[in-house]
């Protein structure tokens, strides 16, 4: 038994002392692929400065560099640089936070020196580190910090972020979170409170780096926002999902904008929802551009031709991007204030055309003889009255409460109903737009757009 027990010893030693070796290769092999990633990016340079290489593990160290003027060349000394440390211990015995065992761990680390004349923070901490712990096949987990954090003149606190996730062949999740952040510098102050970041994407990573659609939902929440002495809003939501219909290979994108309350001086509002989607998206188109991109950045990365590369691509290929007939709709838009609420809907789509250029794509008249939109509208008949009454006091400069301003506003509401232009129905006004062959129409009243 003894004997037995020393060979499996023997053996657990002799692989976490070799393991390290093969390892090596194949993760600096990984560095470097994300290096050339990196130089890909329009604006983006990235080189290893120096690499020191042991038995259990490497520091690289990185500098990366971000030239604005390629975006705007009117910007003055455009150039930022940041240097990384990217520090390795080889697997298969880790000792991290994130697991016992594994293929390697890294830390990459932004140290932030430059910053310490600006911000005050740990000495013994970086600005920023991201910790990633590769498992024994392409999963991995990851974990990243920024610590608390002010200024000199203590006008700007940070709580510090903290945020983790993984990584596996059924996709990508991570969770982040801010407890707070202050801002008392000027004459407005402000105050955000629980800020948290939620990602899923139900795609392995091959399917994530092709560019093409899947589903995904990324939600940015904030419990609190505080401006200023009169100003508070409560349960901040921003949820981006998208999808991808596997028969016809279509991929819709929504985004939803939400606020629970909202107040602003005497203003306050309730269930304030603004949700956006485009619908009926070429994957094919996505992913192409994604392979064409990449190889032309490749090959031109800083070059003006890039540009003229990519437009060609798209006026080449606009013809499958437009083919399914893709939608921009506002899903919902609505609210509730203290006098009632309202809710509209929008649907818009390219009319039955021939393939369009580009140029035509960015002139606005294009749209206006082109798109196909339905719009609907309906508000509680007492918030309409309020609004009409607020807006006619400002321009009388009389009090709201005042019988002339009553009147004004209920003779301007009934002189859009007898045009047509609203209708009362059990308490709500409706309407409903339609824009078509470049004309309006308000039910059945029609205008000429231009």
């Amino acid at each position: 038994m003894k004997k037995i027990l020393a060979v499996l010893v023997f053996t657990l030693v002799a692989a976490c002392l070799v393991a390290p070796k093969f390892i090596a290769p194949k993760h600096q092999e990984k560095i470097v692929e994300l290096i050339s990633n990196i130089n890909k990016a329009p604006g983006y340079t990235a080189n290893i400065e120096s690499t020191n290489s042991v038995w259990f593990g490497s520091e690289n160290k990185v500098l990366v560099t971000f030239d604005a003027t390629q975006f705007d060349p009117t910007i003055q000394d455009g150039a930022i640089e940041a240097e990384i440390t990217i520090d390795t211990h080889y697997g298969p015995l880790l000792f991290s936070s994130q697991g016992l065992f594994g293929l390697y761990k890294t830390d990459i680390r932004f140290a932030g020196d430059n910053l310490r004349d600006y911000v005050d923070w740990d000495e013994d901490q970086p600005f920023y580190e991201l910790s990633v712990l590769g498992g024994f096949t392409d999963n991995f987990k990851i974990a990243d910090t920024i610590p608390e954090f002010t200024n000199p003149a203590d006008t700007v606190q940070f709580s510090g972020y903290a945020g983790q996730g993984q990584m596996s062949d059924q996709g990508f999740i991570y969770q982040g979170n801010l407890n707070q952040m202050d801002v008392v510098d000027g004459y407005t102050p402000i105050k955000a409170e629980g800020f948290s970041i939620s990602i899923e994407l139900n795609a392995d990573l091959a399917s994530i780096m092709q560019g093409g659609f899947y589903d995904s939902t990324t939600d940015l929440s904030l419990e609190k926002l505080n401006v200023g002495g009169d100003t508070e809003f409560s349960g901040l939501n921003i949820e981006a999902t998208s999808s991808l219909d596997q028969e016809t290979q279509l991929g819709n994108i929504q985004v939803a904008y939400l606020i629970k309350n909202a107040m602003i001086g005497t203003f306050t509002a309730s269930d304030l929802s603004f949700v956006t989607e485009l619908t009926k998206l070429s994957n094919k188109f996505f992913m192409d551009y994604k392979k064409f991109s990449d190889d032309v950045l490749a090959e031109s990365p800083t070059s003006d031709t890039s540009s003229d590369a990519l437009f060609a691509f798209m006026q080449n290929n606009i013809g499958e991007l437009l083919a399914a007939k893709p939608e921009f709709n506002i899903t919902d838009f609505s609210g509730t204030f203290p006098k009632g609420s309202f809710n509209a809907t929008l649907t818009s789509k390219l009319a039955d055309i021939e393939t369009p250029t580009i140029d035509e794509l960015l002139i606005p008249e294009f749209w206006l003889y082109n798109a196909v939109v339905t719009a609907n509208i309906e508000a509680d008949e007492p918030l309409i009255r309020d609004f009409a009454e607020q807006f006619i006091a400002s321009k009388m400069r009389a009090p709201v409460t005042a019988p002339e301003v009553k009147q004004q506003a209920l003779m301007i509401i009934n002189s859009f109903v007898q045009q047509g232009l609203i209708q009362l129905d059990d308490d709500k006004y409706k309407s409903e737009i339609t824009i078509e062959d470049g004309q309006g129409k308000i039910y059945d009243s029609a205008f000429p757009l231009m």
